[in-house]
């Protein structure tokens, strides 16, 4: 098996150099031909990505966070070659929702997650009993023994997106946290920011037009979403399956800190589509116009502001996931094996 390994050493919050390359031969071991490749700078793993797809990479793997897994989605759109996952960032909202072995965000401190790598690093070589080892050893299983599906992308100014798009307070939320809060804290540096900014972001008059019909309200926030969760624990696009030629928007009318609460309760309590001050829909096309230029943007990286054109691309990208992905994510899922090879376990090779 050819595949291109993208690394950001930039994703997350500890270094895993050390644990990925015991991943990388365990892969070997399995068969497969690894190349690897680090980025450097923004949209490298795009140009990365498309030059190992041109080059006949059956498979290209992403290790870095849902940043990471975007730039390397845009360079694969239209291709024959797959993305697979080995989630090392903040969040991981993808390999989350698919049930790839990810640490769990929120319960993982920066300073326990540090505190185990960095001995790992101090003995130079990988620690043992690192959690990062175990996690992306597991997820390489997934690599090994999933599945491949083709599923579809949205499109918005000119960018693809395989989890969502954010219009309004998300993608300001997002304008505001900084990399070094993002390493001290981790996913919980996005919730203080979201908590600070929803005192103050306020709602703006914006008109949409969804499959020919028009809206018109005032909003803080719209979520255009093509999987179910979002951020990691909240479940906004409900009713999204990543197979069936819709995207999924979210759109949350009221303003202030307590209206912003409320909704983000109802929503943990998957009750918001019952709270009249959101609208649900499943769309093709969405155009969003609004008086004040509104902040967009896509899958965690801010790239424009309104207006803004969005529609889906269908069973544009294939991906790996496990054999066991949950039945409503896929509408009569077309699979497709990479491999026939039945792979002993990680850990057991390890």
């Amino acid at each position: 098996m050819q595949a291109e390994l993208i690394y950001n050493p930039y994703a997350g919050q500890v270094d895993v150099s050390h644990e990925l390359k015991d991943v990388t031969d365990f892969l070997s071991r399995c068969g497969w031909q690894i190349t690897w490749q680090v980025t450097d700078r923004s949209n490298r793993a795009t140009e990365i990505a498309k030059q190992a797809a041109r080059k006949g990479a059956r498979v290209v793997i992403a290790a870095g966070g849902d940043g990471t897994i975007n730039e390397i989605t845009n360079g694969l759109i239209g291709s024959d070659t797959a993305l697979g996952v080995l989630p090392i960032g903040t969040t991981n909202v993808w390999a989350l929702q698919m049930g790839i072995p990810t640490l769990n965000p929120f319960l993982l401190s920066a300073a326990k997650s540090k505190l185990v790598t960095n001995l790992g690093q101090r003995l130079q070589g990988p620690s043992p009993y690192s959690l990062y080892r175990k996690v992306l050893l597991d997820a390489a299983a997934v690599l090994l023994e999933g599945h491949t599906m083709a599923v579809d992308v949205g499109e918005v100014s000119g960018r693809y997106f395989l989890l969502w798009t954010g219009v309004g307070m998300d993608a300001a939320i997002i304008n505001s946290v900084t990399v070094n809060s993002k390493r001290a804290l981790g996913s919980w540096a996005y919730v203080m920011t979201a908590l600070d900014t929803a005192r103050q972001y306020t709602g703006t008059a914006v008109k949409m037009n969804l499959d020919g019909k028009t809206i018109e309200l005032s909003t803080p926030l719209v979520v255009v979403t093509n999987i179910q969760l979002y951020g990691g624990k909240l479940p906004i696009g409900s009713k999204a399956c990543v197979n069936d030629s819709l995207l999924d928007v979210c759109i949350f009318k009221g303003d202030g800190f307590f209206t912003f609460v409320q909704q983000a309760i109802e929503v943990l309590s998957r009750q918001h589509l019952h709270d009249p001050k959101i609208e649900y829909h499943q769309f093709k096309e969405l155009s969003i116009e609004s008086t004040r230029r509104m902040p967009v943007h896509v899958d965690g990286e801010a790239i424009t502001e309104t207006p803004v054109m969005v529609h889906t691309i269908p069973s544009a990208l294939r991906v790996i996931v496990p054999r066991n992905v949950p039945d409503n994510l896929f509408r009569k899922p077309e699979i497709q094996d990479l491999t026939n090879t039945t792979s002993p376990s990680a850990e057991g090779q390890m």
